[in-house]
């Protein structure tokens, strides 16, 4: 058993087009006022570690066919996927258009959402990608505008390479943003287990065996645990004594 195979992934999708009577508050949108239903524009992937960002994009608007077949086939190589909001947006918007296209569902994948992540471990101010990766010095994500999707749209090729570059872009500072987030997740799937090594010697969080014990410690409800310290990411946890 070697490494888990850790893939970053996103996607960019189009807005939904629909008629409206007005601008108003209401939210509702009744279904037969939708002109075009939304679809992926591109998707990019990255292995983490690797040097190289994949990507895959549409060839004319509104056929995500490949788009959506390749990235799954892509993912299911995956022991963990990660990316931001990925468990509230791009993995029910890829089931969506897997099920379009009567393509086979994604097997049960490990997930890690930094977007949750980063909500429940610290208090930032605000958890969107770009502001975490600015707060935490590792970059900033490429600046948009609306327009840009609208010009994808209506087929223009320049904005769709334009898309794709930002689209690669976020792949690559949400690894950044993970690397930093690394040692203080908590609930992270086990690295060290899934690397067939002993879940009372490795870290949960990177999988190194370069742990020191610090002693016992105790939970709240009084069960005895020894607490370990990865040296290489410096996580804390604790195991079954």
């Amino acid at each position: 058993m070697g490494k888990p195979i850790v893939i970053f992934f996103d996607i960019e999708t189009t807005p939904v087009e629909y008629y409206k009577w007005q601008f108003d508050r209401n939210p509702y949108i009744n279904p037969a006022s939708i002109k075009k239903d939304w679809y992926i524009i591109s998707a990019c992937w990255k292995v983490h570690g690797g040097a190289s960002v994949s990507s895959v994009a549409i060839s004319k608007p509104g056929d995500d066919y490949n788009v959506v077949k390749t990235l799954r086939e892509a993912l299911i190589k995956a022991d963990i996927i990660i990316g931001h909001c990925i468990d509230r947006f791009d993995i029910p918007n890829l089931n969506t258009r897997l099920i379009y296209h009567g393509l086979p569902p994604l097997p049960d994948l490990v997930t890690v959402d930094t977007k949750k992540m980063a909500k429940k471990v610290f208090g930032f101010t605000s958890n969107k990608l770009d502001y975490l990766a600015k707060f935490l010095g590792v970059g900033e994500k490429i600046e948009t505008e609306y327009q840009l999707w609208l010009d994808v749209m209506n087929g223009s090729k320049t904005a769709l390479a334009k898309m794709v570059k930002y689209n690669r872009h976020d792949v690559v500072i949400n690894e950044l943003v993970y690397d930093k987030l690394l040692p203080y997740m908590r609930n992270h799937p086990h690295m060290g287990a899934m690397s067939g090594k002993d879940k009372n010697c490795s870290c949960p969080n990177c999988g190194s065996t370069n742990v020191k014990r610090n002693g016992i410690k105790y939970t709240a409800a009084g069960v005895k645990k020894q607490e370990i310290q990865c040296n290489e990411c410096h996580h804390y946890t604790r195991v079954t004594v």
